[in-house]
């Protein structure tokens, strides 16, 4: 992407900084290392718990965008979930199970802010 004059490029959350320590010194010690290894650890799930608020977030809206609309080739919209959270379920569960009715109901039930029009 090529940037005119003034222009920056876009902040992105998931690009912060990490604390990751590629090169170990000869004179760390392992307790140190381990130490290290916690901190990064602590802090990569903080970014992922912000980045999560903030992609349920944006679902939500998508889903105030869908009521009551109909898409002339795929239909109503009846859930709508951010995408690392449905390759998570589809992982755990697999595809036919969470695009079953069975899941489609309790996604509908648990989850009315991401359900724009009830299946």
């Amino acid at each position: 992407m090529i940037l005119g004059s003034g222009a920056s490029a876009p902040s992105l959350l998931f690009m912060e900084a990490p604390n990751i320590i590629t090169n170990i010194p000869r004179n760390i010690s392992d307790g140190e290392v381990d130490d290290a290894f916690m901190k990064e650890l602590i802090n990569g799930f903080e970014i992922e718990r912000r980045t999560e608020e903030e992609r349920v977030q944006r679902a939500r809206l998508e889903a105030k965008e869908h009521v009551g609309k109909t898409h002339p080739l795929f239909g109503k919209c009846v859930a709508t979930m951010p995408a690392r959270e449905y390759f998570r379920l589809i992982g755990s569960y697999g595809d036919e199970e969470v695009k079953s009715k069975e899941f489609l109901q309790y996604f509908n039930k648990n989850f009315k802010d991401l359900s724009p029009n009830k299946a």
